[in-house]
């Protein structure tokens, strides 16, 4: 518990020296590109806003998702087996989930889940596409259809 206090406590000295300095840019009217200053700024905090990034994204998934189905907090909650607080720190970027906790939201709330590696060579590809059951059942009527016509049993 000492060690999170102590990081929090580092991380809000770095953003309190940016946000210092964002202050006297705007003070002294100072007129530079967004990605120049970002340039200045050490490769740890580029990170970390990178990754803050991503989770304010993946929490506007799950307001969005709340918002469409006029649910709770508690009522989304339920329906991923989770608490509450939960679900209040995915949505306010403070939870950071595992890519296991991702697949399993994905399967509860039907959506497709996609993580994509990609460098100048090659492309990976993760995806888990969600289908409804009637999907499911066509596919497998699909599968035994064939395997008969494979056995001479197709009429």
């Amino acid at each position: 518990m000492l060690k999170k206090l102590q990081k929090l406590r580092q991380d809000g000295k770095k953003l309190s020296k940016f946000n210092e300095r964002v202050k006297k840019m705007v003070n002294e009217k100072m007129l530079i590109r967004a990605n120049e200053f970002f340039d200045s700024e050490d490769e740890i905090l580029k990170k970390e806003l990178e990754v803050r990034g991503m989770l304010i994204d993946i929490a506007c998934e799950f307001i969005k998702y709340r918002a469409a189905k006029n649910i709770s907090q508690e009522e989304l909650a339920q329906k991923l087996g989770f608490s509450q607080s939960m679900v209040s720190k995915l949505e306010s970027g403070e939870y950071n989930p595992t890519v296991k906790r991702l697949f399993e939201i994905a399967q509860k709330l039907e959506w497709n889940l996609k993580i994509e590696f990609e460098n100048s060579s090659e492309k990976v590809e993760y995806q888990y596409k969600y289908k409804k059951d009637e999907d499911k059942l066509a596919e497998k009527n699909n599968n035994i259809m064939q395997m008969g016509s494979g056995m001479g049993l197709a009429s």
